[in-house]
């Protein structure tokens, strides 16, 4: 029996990540079953993913689990997480087992596991963490808040705002409870802050460290980056490249004119600050953006954008259906990003084979190689507008160079595959 636990992620949140690794535990372990504690829209949403990809797992069972990750750096956060994992602990000790693979953490998580250790009947326990953004904060001699998407450059007009509630009116209730309950979440913002500046990642990945932890990171480039602050040989650490489960290729688009999408996450700040120098420039010829996202903030006012989301949740099918026409996919994160985590936006590319425009940044520098190129790398936004620029100016032109790049995502699809990590899986979850 593989126990496995995600204890922080509900709906499509990292659900193709997660789904790649429990399949790729299904194959390392092929005659073990598989028991999965998940919250149910989690499950449901790999359960998807399998089935739309024509994976079979019938061994695969789930555990439903209730989590609060957003307020887990508080007393009733460490709390509820504690008798969660004593639970979880419990019931694979019932099943003869003593490991679990997490498929994220965080410092809570980290601390409420290892003073659960401490007693007697979990001593014996070992773990496999998958690390993701909280890696970022091992750089940091003070606590810094993780960075969030801004447009706060951007003034917002009191006409503006009452123009976007008209348009809908079904955000009239959730805008009004926000200005509502703002001095209450400021309050708990600052009270949260204090367990956050306590509770730091390299501080718990120190404390009670033994080999009866490991730690999984999915790019060779976070463990180079990571060195310089950690011992990561000491921390057993592990690389496996980003286990997805590719899509089926998309076609290749036939277009009049040049289509780009921010697909997922994007940054909102630099979105504006990319589109006002874009804004700026003579451009004759036809072009999209389409953003295929939630988020559509700090792309108002400003031609050739088209919005998918307009504020909603889209579902996986949807955000598929958006980018079969798409010809390149853009991200628009800066130098400072993806030091010690990897963008899911890359392989979600790699997934759909569209060749990526971005900044450059470690994440996807690593990536995207001179020697076997899968896109473009700029080095700040007036030479990603450049590039735009020429695309969309000499599309035609472009045609066969964005073959290339396709083709290139062609390989690349094969040796990132987790059927050739196994070796690498089997290490990350073995004990002595």
């Amino acid at each position: 029996m593989i126990v496995v636990c995600e204890p922080q992620c509900r709906g499509v949140s990292h659900e193709k990540v997660n789904g790649g690794f429990i399949y790729g535990l299904h194959s390392a372990y092929p005659k073990d079953k598989l028991l999965f504690f998940s919250d149910k829209s989690h499950f449901k949403e790999i359960k998807e993913l399998f089935r739309s990809n024509k994976v079979k797992i019938p061994s695969l069972s789930c555990q439903p689990i209730s989590f609060d990750a957003n307020n887990a750096f508080s007393l009733f956060g460490i709390l509820r997480y504690y008798f969660l994992f004593k639970r979880i602990f419990d019931k694979t000790l019932s099943l003869g087992q003593t490991k679990v693979f997490f498929l994220s953490t965080s410092p809570i998580i980290l601390y409420t596991i290892k003073k659960l250790k401490l007693e007697s009947r979990y001593r014996d326990m070992c773990c496999t963490f998958v690390l993701h953004g909280e890696l970022e904060d091992i750089a940091n001699k003070k606590y810094k808040d993780p960075y969030t998407p801004t447009i706060s450059s951007v003034k917002i007009s009191i006409k503006r705002i009452v123009f976007n509630l008209l348009n809908h009116p079904d955000r009239v209730f959730i805008f009004v409870i926000k200005k509502l309950f703002f001095p209450f979440v400021f309050a708990y913002l600052h009270y949260s802050l204090t367990y956050k500046k306590k509770f730091r990642t390299k501080k718990m990945l120190l404390w009670h460290h033994s080999d009866q932890y490991k730690y999984i990171v999915l790019s060779p480039h976070i463990v180079i980056n990571a060195k310089k602050y950690l011992d990561t040989d000491y921390l057993n650490f592990h690389t496996i490249i980003m286990p997805i489960i590719y899509d089926k290729p998309l076609p290749e688009p036939v277009n009049k004119y040049i289509k780009f999408a921010i697909f997922g996450y994007g940054d909102s700040g630099q979105m504006n600050k990319m589109l006002t120098i874009l804004s700026k420039r003579n451009i004759t010829k036809p072009y999209e953006i389409r953003i295929i996202s939630m988020d559509d903030r700090g792309t108002e006012g400003f031609q050739n954008v088209t919005h998918v989301g307009n504020g909603s949740i889209l579902s996986r099918k949807e955000m598929k259906d958006s980018a079969r026409d798409i010809d390149i996919f853009m991200n628009l994160y800066g130098k400072s990003r993806h030091r010690f985590g990897c963008s899911l936006s890359i392989f979600e590319a790699l997934s759909y084979l569209k060749p990526v425009l971005h900044l450059s940044n470690p994440g996807y520098n690593y990536f995207n190689k001179s020697a076997m190129p899968i896109g473009y790398r700029c080095d700040d936004l007036e030479k990603f507008v450049d590039k735009m620029q020429d695309i969309v100016e000499r599309h035609s032109q472009y045609k066969g160079e964005l073959k290339t790049l396709r083709n290139n995502m062609k390989e690349y699809r094969k040796e990132y595959n987790i059927q050739y990590n196994l070796d690498e899986l089997r290490s990350s979850f073995t004990f002595t």
